[in-house]
Formats: C-alpha cells, structure tokens, sequence
C-alpha cells in the first residue's frame, strides 16, 4: 500500500492491532475478518476487515471506525489525525522487492529503530536538575540517563519489554525549554510501551496491583522506593497497544497516579475506557501536591493506601456544564 507516497507494511502496522489467523494468505487485498480494534467497540464477533491495497479499513457493525488508516488509528489511539498518520508513516516496507509480503516476529532486531547517540558524560546542569526531581546517583546508572549537547536535555533510553532500547526521551531542564519533551528517532510512537516495564517485579503486579504514573521520571522515582509494580505512560492517555502490554502484565488490579490536573483527569477517564476488565483504583494527593515525583517514599505509600474506586473517584468529580443551542425568544 502507497502512503504519502511511501509503501507501508500494512500487516505489520495492523499486526500490533488486531489478532490476525494463522497461515493467512498476506497477498490478498482484503485480509480475512477479524475482531474490531475500536475501544469503544465491546464484541468479540469478526466485524473488522482491512483492505491493505488501499489503505482502508471498514466494520460491518458500524462502529465508526471505518475510513482511512488515519483515521482508525486516531480512534483507536485517542489521538488527532496528524499524529496517526505518524504512526501510520512508522511502518514503511524495509524491502523493495514485490510479491508476498512476510511478516517478522514482532520484537525481532529489525523492528527496532537506529537510536541516536548521546554522552553518557552529565554536566552540572543535568545533575542538578535531577537532583532537585529527587533522582539518585544509582537511578542514574540503572536508567542509563544521559545528556544531549545540543540539545542540552538529559536523554532517558526507553526500553521495551525485553530491555530492547525503542526510542529516546529527552527531558527539558530550562523552564525556558519547549516543548518539554521530545523523543527520538523522530516520528516514533511514544506510547507503543510501557516505560520502566522491563524492570517491573511480575509477583508484586500480580499481588498488589500495576500502578500507572504518566512521566518517565515519575517512574523511575516510584522505583527507587522500591515499587517496582509502577511503569509510565509517556502522557496521560492510555494506548490501545499500552492496554495489551498491561493484559500480559496479568495485574490484579491498576492504580491510576496520574498528575493531579485537568490533563490527568482525562488521562484517568482514557483508562477506564480501556482497562475497564480491572478494578480501577485512583491514587489521591496530599494538599498541594500535584505530581507523584514530588512526593517522598512515605508519601507514595499513603496516596495508593488511600487510593478510591473508579467509581467513587467518578461521583466526585463536577458536572459538565452543558451549554444549550437554543436561541433565545
């Protein structure tokens, strides 16, 4: 299939989506049924087909998502469309040659991009700034935290499950500094994993539960306190592929520590949408405090100790205002 110009894998793309049949004929144009991906879409039933040929998608239950690539993965992301066609941009054909296309294992050496290279070497501003976030001398070598030169940010490899490096997130250290992250390479799907996953204790997720913080530092601090059941996010909403990663995860339950702002709000209502076979738990903030990187050991401890249902945490929140249409008389 032709995107922009550029030939895209659509089975490799559609692969981290959907559960494609095995021995399926990969050089017909219209793949065979399979169940829809659209988090808003709860069935089991084989409504969803991909026309690989031209970029297309369609369900016969009408859910909404049919259209374009784009304009499916928007959905199923809960992202804009000019962020979807990254994604979609992000699974170019790596061989030029026609006929049958092959489909790799996922997680094999081809699929992981060239990572930029940075200067494990961090001056004073890198060290004080982590210092000030509370980042210990020990977090910074199992992180593997570096710095950037020319970008003067601090560089945190993000790894996959495997401990496979995927991308690069570079962290501003200037309230001067926009945006406040950028990742690389460019054009990479930040929230195609769960940071910090691969130095997750399985036993601890399956006994008391996964929790979910929204930055790559939040992380790293909540496992220097030694909760090593917390990954990141990368932002406040969570992925459709984020919510397949937290199923192999098995966790008994999921505590929602986003940031305590109009953003984290959203990224909890995202969470129950696609983590909602779970108990749902919302972790609750000491006066004045907003981020779980502000908070000592202690502190974490007795937020998740108070954590509420979903559904409590839900009654609390304001009602919406609706605006009405109707002209006055």
């Amino acid at each position: 299939m032709r995107f922009q110009g550029r030939e895209i894998d659509a089975i490799s793309l559609w692969d981290k989506y959907v559960h494609f049949p095995p021995n399926m004929a990969f050089d017909s144009d219209y793949l065979p049924l399979v169940k829809c991906p659209n988090p808003e879409h709860d069935t089991q039933k084989r409504h969803f087909q991909i026309n690989q040929k031209d970029g297309l998608v369609h369900c016969f239950a009408q859910c909404g998502i049919s259209g374009t690539f784009t304009h499916a993965i928007s959905m199923i992301e809960g992202c804009d469309e000019r962020h979807a066609r990254k994604i979609v941009m992000g699974f170019k054909t790596r061989a030029s040659s026609r006929g049958t296309k092959r489909r790799e294992p996922a997680g094999t050496e081809s699929d992981i991009p060239a990572i930029p290279a940075f200067d494990t070497y961090l001056p004073n501003a890198a060290l004080d700034y982590l210092d000030r976030r509370g980042i210990s001398e020990n977090s910074i070598s199992l992180w593997g935290i570096g710095w950037d030169w020319e970008e003067q940010r601090i560089v945190i490899p993000a790894k996959d499950m495997n401990g496979e490096t995927r991308f690069l997130v570079k962290r501003a250290v200037k309230d001067s500094q926009h945006p406040k992250y950028l990742y690389q390479p460019e054009g990479v799907h930040k929230n195609s994993l769960l940071f910090g996953g691969c130095e997750t204790d399985p036993g601890m997720i399956r006994s008391q539960g996964l929790i979910l913080v929204e930055g790559s530092l939040d992380a790293i601090k909540l496992h220097q306190g030694n909760f090593r059941n917390c990954v990141a996010t990368l932002g406040t909403g969570v992925s459709y592929s984020q919510s397949r990663l937290v199923a192999k995860l098995r966790p008994r339950a999921v505590l929602l520590f986003f940031d305590k702002d109009t953003a984290g709000v959203h990224g909890i209502e995202i969470a129950t949408r696609r983590l909602g076979r779970y108990p749902l738990y919302v972790c609750r903030y000491p006066a004045g405090r907003n981020d779980p990187a502000e908070l000592s050991r202690r502190e974490v401890d007795r937020a998740i100790q108070r954590a509420i249902p979903y559904s409590q945490f839900h009654r609390r929140q304001p009602a919406k205002k609706v605006i009405s249409t109707t002209r006055r008389k």
